[in-house]
């Protein structure tokens, strides 16, 4: 296999200097051999640390069984992160355990082994590793599921964590990341439950195969009707393009928020399951030409950038944003195919079931080839029309094709239920494709008033604002964390001067070195600085460099604008806040002067 990318020895690198996750005051063994490791592991006591030697290690194999607790987790750790890069056929089994941390290892593997697979285990996280894979069979990288031999569902799994990964250069068919689950040998199935996956890079997923090679899956067609409670937020994925659906969702009550989807052929796809919601996501097409892919009779389909597909009931599509795509059809910013079965009808999960009661709303889709699209068939097999869908305070504008598009001529029939949306046909675009009039109350044709602020079109204080007219439906916030009043503007931006709390992503905010290196150009002032605020996450402290001299306050807010901390600067150019007795989650710190200020949002994580 090729050597580690210049990408990963910089994020590596950088991670060297300040990132790694401290457990300096607790006994740590050290082995350099992968049956060392096994027998530390599973012999090891709760709040063990067991550390391989820096270096680079062939076949190294290890099945984990021991159970750490909350409090004390069994910790699993590089050296260095990034320091132990592991080839061959390397790759680890947890099996029926718990509480056990894996941090900081290079997977620059070959062979027909999964990377790392869970059975049965809970509270397992799975942090700061890069995963490589050099295999011609169909290989899933990272598999959470059950115990394959013991349908008993005693030990299912649950509340896993896989974060601050790289996951690069696939290229046959399997998942970087699947989330599976537990059968009883016949006909009942489980899915792994409350499983996180986040701050991960997902980059490089190509060529397109016909089927079998997403990003993530979550769930499968059989355990469809099973609540997953599954979160994937805050990660990249640029150049995903193996599937036609980047993520994969085949169950129930899954959540999908803050991520960001560059350059990606394919969609987010709603593919089985009910009561998902998909939140506050970015879509860019970023310029990427169409692409061209063969299928096996030898006839070619086009490749798009796509947005989010949609089946099945009660999901919510709120406050997402929709850039530069080019696709149409399957792969539109939004996809409202027809189905070929209706939820409770059918047991053949196979099938497309029809979306019901679906929620669209406050969504912005901007400067894409194509906008909503609706009805598709697929000659003719997807004959059950959609029901009960409502389209609300989105904002739709750009300069070619339909804004709406009734595919195969497929209307709907009235169950499309359309309420303060804007739609603004520029150019050669028109609003919909049958000529369809629309009330007021439905949609204005009116200009939103966007500007660009270099990466995003946003709101202006000119920017139509509408009432929020949905019953049950919660959205506090918009795009960028801010808050939503109940008259607020419509699409995914409401104007505010309030802190960005959700900003499309980089490369500097995910994977084993992400970091917050925070350049303000706020209003306040005409010039730019920048702020350095580390570790990311914090624990115990927080620091702060590069301050301008004029800062003369720090504050830090909960997300929900409770203010929990206070400090005064005096001509400081770098502070250490002791912030221990914070608990765990997401706040705004931010850093005032007399004429400037800036904000941003922090992860205290212990």
């Amino acid at each position: 296999m090729n050597p580690v990318n210049r990408f990963l020895h910089f994020i590596l690198c950088f991670v060297l200097i300040s990132f790694a996750f401290s457990y300096s005051s607790i006994a740590q063994t050290y082995v350099s051999d992968g049956d060392d490791l096994q027998d530390a592991a599973n012999a090891a006591a709760p709040g063990d640390v067991i550390v391989v030697t820096n270096g680079t290690y062939n076949d190294f194999e290890s099945s984990f069984t021991g159970i750490g607790t909350a409090e004390n987790p069994i910790v699993i750790k590089a050296e260095t992160i990034g320091g132990v890069t592991l080839t061959g056929d390397s790759h680890f089994v947890f099996k029926k355990a718990a509480y056990i941390v894996l941090e900081g290892f290079v997977f620059d593997a070959e062979g027909d082994d999964t990377l790392v697979k869970l059975e049965g285990s809970n509270n397992i996280r799975i942090t700061r590793n890069v995963f490589e894979l050099e295999t011609t069979e169909s290989i899933k990288w990272v598999y959470i599921g059950g115990v394959w031999d013991d349908h008993t569902f005693q030990f299912e799994s649950h509340h896993n964590r896989v974060d601050h990964n790289v996951f690069q250069n696939k290229n046959t068919p399997g998942h970087y990341i699947t989330i599976d689950g537990t059968n009883d040998g016949d006909e009942e199935f489980r899915q792994s439950q409350y499983d996180r996956i986040d701050h991960n890079y997902f980059r490089n997923n190509s060529p397109r195969a016909a089927n079998e090679q997403e990003s993530i899956r979550i769930g499968w067609s059989e355990m469809s009707t099973s609540s997953g409670f599954t979160t994937v937020e805050f990660n990249l994925f640029e150049d995903c393009d193996g599937d036609p659906e980047i993520v994969s969702v085949k169950s129930c009550d899954n959540t999908i928020r803050h991520n960001t989807f560059k350059a990606c052929y394919g969609t987010l796809s709603l593919r089985h399951g009910n009561r998902n919601r998909v939140e506050g996501n970015y879509f860019f097409g970023d310029e990427k030409p169409n692409g061209t892919f063969t299928n096996s009779d030898g006839s070619t389909s086009t490749l798009y950038t796509g947005g989010i597909r949609i089946y099945g009931t009660d999901h919510i599509i709120v406050n997402n944003y929709f850039e530069g795509l080019t696709g149409t059809k399957w792969d539109a910013p939004i996809t409202l195919t027809q189905g070929d079965a209706i939820d409770g009808s059918s047991t053949n999960y196979s099938k497309h079931f029809r979306a019901e009661r679906v929620t669209i709303a406050y969504n912005t889709l901007v400067n894409n080839s194509h906008g909503i699209e609706i009805g598709f068939d697929n000659n003719g097999n997807y004959s059950k029309g959609l029901k009960d869908i409502t389209i609300a305070n989105n904002l739709v504008t750009g300069s070619e094709n339909s804004l709406i598009a009734y595919k195969d001529g497929n209307e709907q029939n009235g169950e499309i239920n359309w309420s303060n949306n804007i739609f603004y046909p520029t150019g050669s675009a028109n609003l919909s494709n049958n000529n369809s009039s629309f009330l007021s109350s439905e949609i204005n044709e009116i200009d939103p008033l966007l500007i660009y602020d270099g990466v995003v079109w946003k709101s202006t204080t000119d920017s139509p604002s509408m009432p929020h007219e949905i019953t049950g439906l919660e959205v506090d916030q918009d795009l960028e964390g801010q808050a939503r009043p109940n008259t607020s503007t419509v699409g995914s931006d409401h104007f505010s001067t309030e802190a960005v709390l959700y900003a499309p992503l980089t490369i500097a905010d995910v994977g084993p070195g992400s970091s917050f290196v925070i350049t303000s150009n706020t209003n306040l002032a005409s010039d730019q600085f920048s702020i350095e605020i580390y570790p990311v996450p914090s624990s115990a402290f927080l620091r702060l460099e590069k301050l301008p001299l004029e800062m003369k306050n720090i504050q830090i807010f909960t997300i929900s604008g409770e203010k929990v901390w206070e400090q005064s600067l005096n001509n400081d150019s770098s502070v250490e806040l002791e912030i221990n007795d914070l608990p765990n989650g997401y706040y705004v710190i931010q850093v005032s002067g007399e004429t400037r200020k800036f904000s941003q949002k922090i992860l205290i994580e212990k």
